[in-house]
């Protein structure tokens, strides 16, 4: 008797483990594979605090790398549009000294951030996978700036795509011999026909496609974007 008492109260626990279950909230990475995309963190407009930094370029840590957008200040009314570049060591958006005598005088000042084209080239969403054919580049392009403005280094684990946002994570996998490798998208390329992705010395070693050059590849979109 009360070994049928304690399996009753196994199975009622049991099934309300898998109902808890069934009723929770998807993480993120499946909704986007439920809804068959992923999608860049793209904000149409933000209210801000707005700051001056010492530099030649506007940097943000919430608005995707290259992005174009249009600051309006409160204070004044003034706005001017920027190109801002993505950093996570700046909080909200700074701008260039520069502008201090036009937007405003003071150090820091509230606006109005309305974001015109995501990242470079207005892609604000990514497939689910790319497939296609992969090369690899190394020595001859070491320390060289990239599309991104990042140096190249052949011994990290990134790549070029032509529209991918820069940021974007993929999860490489050679489809001659199996191997996968993790890489972050930072550059533009391959612009050789037939070829869909551009891989780093490194991350070409960890897929053993080196002596290969070229192979076939599918890679899956973990996150779109910075």
């Amino acid at each position: 008797m009360i070994r049928k008492i304690v399996s009753v109260g196994n199975i009622i626990a049991l099934s309300s483990l898998i109902y808890l279950l069934a009723c929770s909230p998807l993480p993120p990475e499946h909704k986007h594979a439920r809804q068959g995309h992923l999608t860049a963190p793209c904000p149409k407009k933000l209210r801000m605090v707005v700051r001056y930094c010492p530099t030649r370029y506007a940097y943000s840590d919430r608005i995707q790398h290259l992005s174009k957008v249009r600051i309006k200040s409160f204070e004044t009314g003034k706005s001017l549009i920027l190109s801002v570049r993505k950093s996570s060591k700046v909080k909200g958006i700074c701008i260039p000294k520069k502008y201090k005598k036009f937007m405003s005088r003071r150090n820091s000042f509230l606006a109005e951030v309305r974001v015109l084209r995501c990242g470079e080239n207005g892609v604000k969403r990514c497939p689910k996978y790319i497939r296609g054919y992969a090369s690899w580049y190394g020595p001859k392009f070491h320390g060289r700036k990239t599309a991104s403005g990042r140096r190249f280094n052949m011994y990290e684990p990134v790549a070029a795509h032509r529209t991918l946002p820069f940021g974007t994570l993929l999860l490489v996998k050679n489809l001659k011999n199996g191997k996968t490798v993790r890489v972050k998208v930072i550059d533009r390329g391959p612009f050789i026909r037939g070829r869909h992705l551009d891989l780093s010395y490194s991350a070409a070693k960890k897929l053993n496609m080196i002596k290969d050059g070229v192979i076939p590849f599918i890679a899956k979109v973990i996150r779109c974007g910075e």
